[in-house]
């Protein structure tokens, strides 16, 4: 970098942390030499074309760009940044050596370099930064993305793993094959603790609190389960280190609309049909929505089908006579007010 000037030199050092390892940002740079960020930019803009310019043809630049597209290609064309350092220099974190990387990358990858190095792509809001053969590779695997993201939208659900390739087949999703490539970039997508795939919005991709893993725990098991039984499935899962307390998990069952108590201390999912109420409250339900008096037997095994309770307890709730009218065919209607 001899022919820059002193303080083109320096920021171009300093935004790709030659020196420190760490990069600096455009307005921080600006900062220390009283200009704005934009003005930085136009100087890393063309420092770099001039330096481009400069090393064109050498060696070592030939070596550096051959050696990432090698990685990148292993990888199918994209790779994560921290994923390429780790390749490149055995270390996933920003140092020295990941700067001169990515600096050399950059100078390959300018205009006036006859050498066409791979293309970098800073993090956004639904990309980590990451690194690609060449421009194609990078439209491909963006569009391949935003495609399987608006699928999984769709879906409304999370794919098991296993599945993802003839699910991704089935719903004509273009570029971006390899999964673990794609869970790694993209921040839109997630993987939870059993292996399933959909969008990190979901609480069953990324469950944030003790509900959302109760959640999580229930439709995996597509049954009720005692509030004790679920706080031991969330601690033996491995969602985090933080363990649940069982009373933690009672309270947060009461207070959260998608949990029905079913039975003594069992709960279920309200989208399975369950609805909030004493035995009482279903037995009344399940009179109004019948058509006909309903015989004992089927008022039980309606009742049975929605609460975990045993038989006798349904039998008693049917004595309230202000509330229930056996017929003399021992059938039961509701009183009428």
């Amino acid at each position: 970098m001899k022919s820059l000037s002193t303080r083109n030199k320096d920021i171009i050092s300093r935004r790709f942390g030659l020196k420190t390892g760490k990069k600096e940002t455009l307005e921080s740079i600006g900062k220390s030499y009283s200009i704005t960020r934009e003005r930085v930019r136009q100087i890393e803009e063309f420092s770099l074309n001039q330096l481009a310019k400069q090393v064109s043809g050498s060696s070592d630049i030939t070596k550096y760009v051959s050696l990432a597209k090698e990685i990148l290609t292993g990888s199918g064309g994209v790779m994560k940044e921290s994923e390429m350092f780790k390749a490149f220099s055995g270390n996933d974190k920003e140092n020295i050596v990941n700067a001169s990387l990515v600096f050399v990358l950059a100078l390959a990858g300018e205009p006036a370099s006859p050498v066409g190095g791979p293309v970098r792509f800073g993090e956004n809001d639904s990309f980590h930064s990451f690194w690609a053969a060449d421009k194609q590779n990078a439209d491909l695997f963006k569009n391949g993305v935003a495609e399987l993201v608006k699928v999984l939208e769709n879906h409304k659900s999370p794919v098991a793993s296993s599945e993802l390739a003839s699910f991704v087949a089935n719903s004509g999703v273009r570029g971006g094959k390899d999964f673990n490539v794609i869970l790694n970039v993209s921040k839109d997508l997630g993987k939870n603790v059993f292996g399933e795939v959909g969008l990190v919005g979901w609480a069953e991709v990324k469950p944030k609190g003790v509900r959302d893993k109760a959640y999580l725990i229930l439709k995996k098991s597509k049954q009720p389960k005692h509030f004790s039984q679920i706080a031991k499935l969330i601690n033996e899962t491995g969602f985090s280190n933080k363990k649940a307390n069982v009373q933690t998990v009672h309270n947060e069952l009461i207070k959260d609309s998608r949990f029905v108590l079913v039975g003594r201390g069992m709960y279920g999912l309200s989208e399975w049909g369950y609805k909030p109420g004493t035995v009482k409250d279903v037995l009344v339900d399940v009179l109004k929505n019948s058509s006909k008096p309903l015989a004992k037997a089927d008022l039980v095994a309606k009742v049975m089908s929605a609460r975990m309770v045993k038989e006798n307890t349904i039998l008693l709730n049917l004595q309230d006579s202000k509330v229930f009218s056996k017929k003399e065919d021992g059938s039961y209607v509701l009183r009428k007010a």
